[in-house]
C-alpha cells in the first residue's frame, strides 16, 4: 500500500480538473513525462487510477495500432497532446475523441485520434484506487481545504468588526459620508451565517455536474498538498501524523494566520469599547444628520478624505 503511495507522489502536485469524458463529469489530474504517465479520474462516488511506464507504453501502442510503428516517446508525447485540452479546459464540454466505459472496479477511457496522419488508437485501463490513495489525495487535502477556509472566514469576520469600530470613531468625531449610497450597516456575524445557509447553501451543494473545483480551489488544493509534501520531506511521517493529524494546513496557514489575528483580533478591554460604541450606534442611527454637534462639524474638514 505504501509503495502505491509513493508511485502516485507526483500527482498530488496536480489540481483536480472538471472534464466530460462523453456524456459523462468527472474530476482529472494527470503528470506526464516522456515515456511514463499517471492519472486519476473520479465521479465523485469513486476513484480510478493508471500508471504506464515506458515497456508498458509500448506494448499496448503495439496490440491497438499493430501497423503503426514509432517511439515510446511519440506515444507519450501525443497521449500528452491529446489529454492536454481536457486539463487545460476545466469547463466540463465533452471533448471529442474519447469515450468511456465502466466494468465493476475497472474504467475504460479510449480515445481515437490521429498520429502522424495515421489512424491511433489508445485505451487507458484505470483500476480503482485503494482506500489509502483516495484518502491521500481527495479526502484529506478536502478536509484540510475546510480548516483553511473556516479560519479565514474567521479572520475576515474579526476584521469587519474592527472596521466598523473604526468606521463609528470617525463618526463620533464628526466625518459624514460624501454619498449616502456608501453606507453599510454594522456587520453581524450571526445573521450573516444565517443568511448565508438560507440563501446560498442549495447553491454551494449542487455539485452533481463535478464541476468542484474552481481556480482558486485548485490554487488552495496545490498550495496545501505542496505544503505536505515539503514537510514530510523533511519530517518522519509517522511523528507528525501522532502529533498532528493535518500537518500540511499547519505548515501553510499558521503563520499567516496568527499574523492576522495578532493585528485584527482585539484585546478584552477593546472588545467592551467596541460593544459599548456599537450599542451607542445603534441607539444613534436614527437622529438625522443635523444633529452632529458644532464641534463635530469644525473637525469634519480633518476626516474628510477618508469617506469621500
Amino acid at each position: 500500500m505504501a509503495e502505491l503511495e509513493t508511485l502516485a507522489d507526483d500527482l498530488l502536485a496536480q489540481p483536480w480538473i472538471s472534464v466530460c469524458i462523453g456524456d459523462s463529469p468527472f474530476l482529472l489530474k494527470a503528470s506526464f513525462s516522456d515515456a511514463a504517465y499517471k492519472l486519476m479520474l473520479s465521479d465523485l462516488d469513486s476513484v480510478w487510477w493508471e500508471e504506464m511506464n515506458s515497456d508498458g507504453l509500448e506494448q499496448r501502442a503495439q496490440e491497438l495500432n499493430k501497423r503503426l510503428k514509432a517511439p515510446v516517446s511519440a506515444f507519450c508525447r501525443h497521449l500528452h497532446e491529446a489529454v492536454g485540452p481536457l486539463l487545460r479546459g476545466g469547463s466540463g464540454v465533452p471533448l471529442s475523441g474519447f469515450s468511456c466505459e465502466r466494468a465493476r472496479n475497472l474504467l475504460r477511457v479510449s480515445l481515437r485520434s490521429e498520429l502522424s496522419g495515421v489512424p491511433f488508437y489508445w485505451t487507458f485501463h484505470c483500476t480503482e484506487a485503494p482506500l489509502s490513495m483516495v484518502s491521500r489525495h481527495m479526502i484529506c487535502p478536502l478536509l484540510n481545504m475546510m480548516q483553511a477556509l473556516h479560519r479565514q472566514t474567521q479572520d475576515l469576520m474579526l476584521l469587519l468588526e474592527r472596521k466598523d469600530a473604526e468606521i463609528l470613531d470617525y463618526k463620533e468625531n464628526g466625518a459624514m459620508l460624501s454619498r449616502d449610497r456608501l453606507e453599510t450597516k454594522t456587520f453581524n456575524a450571526e445573521e450573516f451565517k444565517d443568511r448565508f445557509l438560507a440563501e446560498n447553501l442549495s447553491e454551494a451543494v449542487s455539485v452533481q455536474d463535478g464541476r468542484v473545483f474552481n481556480t482558486e480551489l485548485q490554487r488552495l488544493y496545490t498550495t496545501i498538498t505542496a505544503a505536505k509534501a515539503k514537510r514530510k520531506r523533511g519530517h518522519d511521517p509517522e511523528e507528525d501524523d501522532s502529533r498532528n493529524p493535518q500537518p500540511g494546513l499547519e505548515e501553510a496557514q499558521s503563520k499567516a494566520s496568527i499574523k492576522a489575528k495578532e493585528m485584527i483580533t482585539p484585546t478584552p478591554a477593546e472588545s467592551s469599547e467596541v460593544k459599548k460604541q456599537t450599542a451607542h450606534s445603534l441607539r444613534t442611527s436614527a437622529a438625522p444628520r443635523n444633529s452632529v454637534p458644532s464641534i463635530a462639524k469644525q473637525k469634519k474638514k480633518k476626516s474628510k478624505g477618508i469617506f469621500s
